[in-house]
């Protein structure tokens, strides 16, 4: 495990022996550092055990990393030190002291070891200190430990490693496969309040609607990405609206695999894989506050706190919780929120940690949840009477309701048993409950504006039990280095879907609605059970020699589900079983140059099951993808700066199409392809200075499907979600000294092309360019007693630009957000 001290250019420097201080660090400048004070010495380590090292010539951080995963090790030193240096490469057996030494040549860092499996990098200042003490001890600086680990905080906006692409941590540069992370820092300047906004400046992403409390609607290169926190699938119920929605102030980063990511997890769309990392118990006190308030009369309430519990940290806690009531743009829909998710982190030893992970929450929302579809005319075409405000609501005030109650508990424990073995386990069972009842539109009359409408309710509850028993072993086999993983997964999810009967409501003046007022539930029309089942078991190996890196992924899954629809009137039941299994991979090639230039090239496979019959009652069977993907991924030795391009050919195959026998069924005979480039630059090239930028080109076609009863076949057209173009560049700068120190500033622009909305291309959702902004001040610069508070103003959509995101059908358009303003004052401690 590696870990650094953040903040500190010089992490030792010349302090009195056992007295406490505040220093600044050399590099920085800005307020001081609140130092706490501890006594480390450099006793010999055991020097007999020999372990065998292949370490390429690379960025000292990763080379560190390395190492540490290889000698077990706990590494604590400066990132900001380090962040600019390289390392000698390493190759052969050495014991635990000297493969270090090796390793720090020439860097002006050198090692001293507290244990045998842990040690301090400090520079060669501190080394002639220690020397010229009697009793070899020196006292250091204990700051914040923040590293770059796979599930940890992100240093600045660019993230070095992630858990998600190969469950091992292996680093960014050196993933053979696209994958864009969004950490902390990213998602607080920008005061992201969902996932959507939190992917906002990610390339090759859309969202499909703009004010949605319910869901993170995302579609990834064409298709809806699979949804996981920490690793773990999250429920979808048995129609996918117990689907859960996760407060991204609970999160440390989200991370999105773009591509085919069967071969580790099991059933997944083409298009990618977004994982959610919570925010874990810290082994430094964290302590923050929040109030939030802005446009629509919102009013928030937050607070983060975490640290340990007992003197020698073996016991880490973290609790973290939100309160929100909110309107939105849209007449009638608010919002009332809580959130609550503590977690503790047990670590008897320093190869051993078990960590409880638990979250509530809950939402209450009249209005529906989310804004209804819209005509056509009005929004996305000219309607003779006018446009249709933004703040049309067409529902029914007392009527319409969204109420979701979810809650998951789980652990993730990791043991070391030595060198070479590590076995973890991840394990949460998740319970979610979504009642939802709405007023929606059918069709508008040729008056253009009385709106014809009909009640429904939709409740779905879900159970998901999902566990992930992961072995890995890190060894040599001549020039080789292996990581090699096994692991076996199961899941588990019962879901209940109650539909209600449609009924017919009186119609609404869309432009100058009256409401009936009195709105009553259906009945029961349709009760839906499904009991699903996914066991997979699976492999993979990262072969390193020299500066190339082969990944190797493949794994077996056996998916089953039961269905059972009952039809309310008749009592009627009909059952459908499905047993599906697949074998999918991944073979991914990737080349370190010196200087931080890594080509590679990689081949992916997925597999996704299909509900329903074709017309011989005969289950379908899952619809497969693969993708052929090449890319650049660039992060020059000492920058804080990562510069990722990738083109990818992309299919998904047995896409359902009208059956030309009988157009009442669909048969697997359809084929989607999507083809594109993607660009993304990511810098916090000083302290002060951070930076993105994105583009996405993608080019979408329906290459196989049947014509339909009316003999039209969409083959030709493009899918539906998938801009021609994308492009987007955010700024965020921090004035550190002067009279307007504590100042920041941030900026972007975002620019979302042209889209369809179905997959006849009926509806063309026009390119729109947005711009938000950022202002935000710290009060300890110039009030040393404020030190902890800071106050930030966030706009998205700054000129309050009216716009549609998109339209699924003739009275299923849906506007943008428009300009929302939110003030928050935070005190950290």
């Amino acid at each position: 495990m590696v870990t650094g001290l953040s903040g500190v250019a010089a992490l030792v420097l010349a302090l009195p022996t056992q007295t406490s201080a505040a220093i600044a660090p050399a590099d920085l400048t800005g307020p001081m550092f609140e130092a706490r004070i501890i006594r480390v010495t450099s006793p010999n380590p055991d020097a007999d055990e020999t372990l065998d090292f292949a370490i390429a010539e690379q960025p000292l951080d990763e080379a560190l990393a390395t190492y540490g995963a290889i000698s077990g090790v706990q590494l604590i030193y400066d990132s900001n030190a380090s962040r600019r240096l390289r390392s000698k490469p390493l190759s052969g057996r050495y014991d635990r002291m000297e493969a270090l030494r090796q390793l720090l040549a020439g860097t002006g860092l050198v090692p001293h070891f507290t244990a045998k499996r842990s040690a301090t990098i400090v520079g060669v200042v501190a080394q002639a200190e220690i020397a010229g003490q009697h009793d070899g001890a020196v006292t250091l600086d204990a700051l914040e430990v923040t590293g770059d680990t796979a599930l940890g905080p992100v240093n600045g906006y660019v993230a070095r490693r992630s858990a998600t692409a190969t469950k091992t941590g292996m680093s960014i540069l050196e993933t053979p496969q696209a994958i864009n992370v969004v950490g902390r820092k990213e998602i607080e300047d920008r005061q992201a309040q969902n996932v959507r906004q939190a992917l906002l400046y990610t390339p090759g992403v859309l969202t499909q609607y703009g004010t949605d409390l319910r869901y993170d609607w995302l579609y990834v290169r064409g298709f809806v990405p699979g949804r996981y926190l920490d690793g773990l699938r999250l429920p979808f119920g048995a129609r996918g609206y117990s689907q859960p929605l996760i407060e991204t102030y609970g999160l440390e980063r989200v991370e999105l695999l773009k591509g085919p990511s069967s071969g580790l997890y099991g059933q997944n769309s083409p298009g990618g894989l977004l994982n959610l990392v919570s925010k874990r118990p810290t082994a430094v006190p964290l302590h923050e506050i929040q109030l939030q308030t802005g446009s629509y009369g919102r009013a928030q309430a937050a607070f983060d706190l975490s640290g340990p519990v007992d003197p020698d940290g073996r016991i880490l806690y973290r609790l973290t919780g939100l309160a929100r009531t909110t309107g939105t743009q849209l007449d009638y829909l608010e919002e009332d929120r809580v959130f609550i998710a503590p977690s503790v982190t047990f670590r008897p030893d320093a190869d051993t940690s078990f960590t409880i992970l638990s979250q509530y929450l809950h939402i209450n929302s009249p209005g529906g949840g989310a804004p209804q579809g819209l005509p056509t005319l009005g929004t996305l075409y000219t309607n003779p009477r006018g446009r249709i405000p933004t703040r049309r609501f067409i529902g029914e005030p007392n009527y319409d309701r969204f109420k979701l109650d979810q809650s998951f508990i789980g652990y993730a424990f990791e043991h070391r048993f030595n060198d070479v073995w590590t076995v973890r386990q991840n394990l949460r069972f998740a319970h979610v409950e979504a009642d939802t009842q709405r007023v929606q539109a059918i069709g508008l009359a040729a008056d253009g504006r009385t709106l014809s409408r009909y009640a429904w309710a939709f409740p779905e509850r879900s159970n998901l039990f999902n566990v992930d028993n992961q072995a890995e072993a890190r060894f040599l086999t001549g020039p080789f280095a292996h990581t090699l993983l096994f692991g076996a997964d199961y899941l588990r999810e019962d879901a209940r879907y109650d539909e209600s009967n449609l009924r017919i409501v009186p119609s609404v003046d869309i432009f100058a609605p009256v409401y009936a007022g009195t709105v009553t539930r259906p009945p029961l029309g349709t009760q839906i059970t499904q009991g699903r089942n996914q066991t997979g078991v699976y492999a993979q190996d990262e072969i390193r020699f020299g500066g190339f890196s082969l990944t190797l992924s493949g794994r077996q899954d056996w998916a089953n589900a039961i269905t059972r629809t009952r039809t309310a009137s008749t009592g009627a039941l009909a059952q459908v079983k499905q047993d599906d299994a697949a074998f999918t991979g991944r073979v991914g090639l990737s080349y370190l140059f010196e200087g931080g230039l890594a080509p590679y090239v990689s081949y992916a496979t997925s597999f996704q099951p299909t509900s329903g019959t074709n017309r011989l009652g005969t289950p379908f069977a899952p619809t497969t993808g693969d993708q052929i993907e090449g890319g650049i991924k660039v992060q020059p030795a000492g920058s804080n700066l990562l510069l990722t391009g990738a083109v990818f050919d992309l299919k998904q195959q047995n896409v359902l199409t009208p059956d030309a026998l009988d157009f009442r069924f669909n048969t697997q005979a359809g084929e989607a392809r999507v083809r594109g480039l993607e660009l993304e630059a990511k810098a916090s090239l000083t302290d002060s200075l951070d930076f993105i930028a994105s583009y996405a080109a993608m080019n979408s076609r329906f290459t196989k499907a049947n014509p339909n009863a009316a003999g039209v076949s969409i083959v030709g057209n493009e899918l539906p979600f998938v801009p021609r173009h994308q492009a987007s560049a955010w700024l965020d700068y921090t004035i550190r000294t002067g009279d307007w120190a504590g100042l920041g500033l941030g900026g972007g622009v975002r620019y979302i092309g042209v889209s369809v909305g179905d997959n006849a291309n009926l509806y063309r959702t026009p390119a729109v360019t947005l711009v938000d902004a950022a202002l935000r001040y710290d009060f300890g610069y110039r009030y040393p007693s404020l030190k902890g508070v800071d106050l930030a103003l966030n706009a998205t959509n700054l000129f309050d630009r009216t716009y549609v995101t998109t339209c699924i059908a003739a009275t299923g358009c849906f506007y943008g957000n428009r300009q929302t303003i939110l003030a928050t004052l935070r005190y950290r401690w």
